[in-house]
């Protein structure tokens, strides 16, 4: 599915690809909003922080998870899950579950990633932009990362779109309707005048406005869908496991003050005393 290593696909390609150019998005807009802002701006710099500290720990918890092998069985199974018989037929059967990719057999039903290369426990996603696997350990910072985005993309739009508004108000005479002026927001309208009459004014702040937009808004919901299924157990994870989760589940023990800062990842844990532990989910 992935290729092989002499020959890398499309997907391998976009696997490494995406991250950094999300990376280089976000320092972009960071750029352009402090420039047009023209000057520090504390509230902007406390959330994009808040973006790569939650990025950060989404990967460090993703490439740090390991599942619980069984290195004692050699013999190989073609079938997904053994079972393994007790002497007493009333005793529960202990399922082995084997990966072909990875060559090994664990204890509980796991699902092997192409991207990361490994297997996962309670495993949700991939996520490209961010260049790691989204599971149950790291689904609170991966909320947390959707809903500091929605505050960096809302906040460059505040700054952003003033400015754009007051040089297109120029460009296009003072008698020019509201109206008129909004739709020259839309990425479709610059393009075609620029296609049309050449006109490359604002183009690029067009462009930078219409995917901070889109980002904003697909980042607002698919967070706050995410922390929904969440509390209603909706959010099924692999294979098929659904139940009610609290905020202390979600975000770990130290409550709101993740919101301030990701406890959970940089630590290793979602909580001091280990009861979230990445090893016990």
């Amino acid at each position: 599915m992935f290729g092989n290593e002499r020959n890398p696909s499309y997907s391998q390609i976009a696997i490494k690809v995406c991250p950094l150019l999300a990376l280089i998005f976000s320092v972009l807009v960071t750029i352009v909003t402090l420039y047009i802002y023209e000057g520090i701006s504390p509230p902007f710099i406390f959330i994009s922080i808040q973006v790569y500290l939650n990025w950060y720990s989404i990967c460090t918890i993703s490439r740090g998870t390991m599942t619980m092998q069984n290195n004692s069985k050699q013999s190989k199974c073609n079938s997904v899950a053994i079972n393994m018989n007790y002497t007493n037929d009333s005793s529960p059967k202990l399922k082995y579950w084997y990966c072909e990719k990875c060559f090994c057999y664990t204890y509980k039903p796991t699902q092997h990633c192409g991207a990361c290369k490994k297997c996962f426990h309670s495993r949700d996603h991939h996520c490209f932009f961010i260049g790691g696997c989204i599971i149950q350990q790291n689904m609170g910072n991966f909320i947390l990362i959707c809903f500091y985005t929605s505050l960096a993309c809302l906040y460059s739009l505040s700054v952003v779109g003033p400015y754009l508004y007051d040089n297109l108000k120029h460009i296009a005479n003072v008698e020019s309707g509201v109206f008129n002026i909004v739709l020259n927001f839309c990425f479709p309208v610059a393009f075609a005048r620029f296609v049309v009459a050449g006109e490359t004014s604002c183009l690029l702040l067009i462009t930078l406005f219409n995917i901070l937009f889109s980002v904003c808004v697909l980042c607002s919901i698919y967070g706050s869908w995410k922390l929904f299924n969440c509390l209603t157990g909706r959010q099924r994870y692999y294979p098929h496991i659904a139940k009610k989760q609290s905020m202390q589940e979600i975000f770990g023990n130290y409550g709101i003050y993740n919101f301030l800062f990701p406890y959970n990842g940089l630590r290793g844990s979602k909580a001091i005393d280990g009861k979230f532990e990445l090893k016990e989910i």
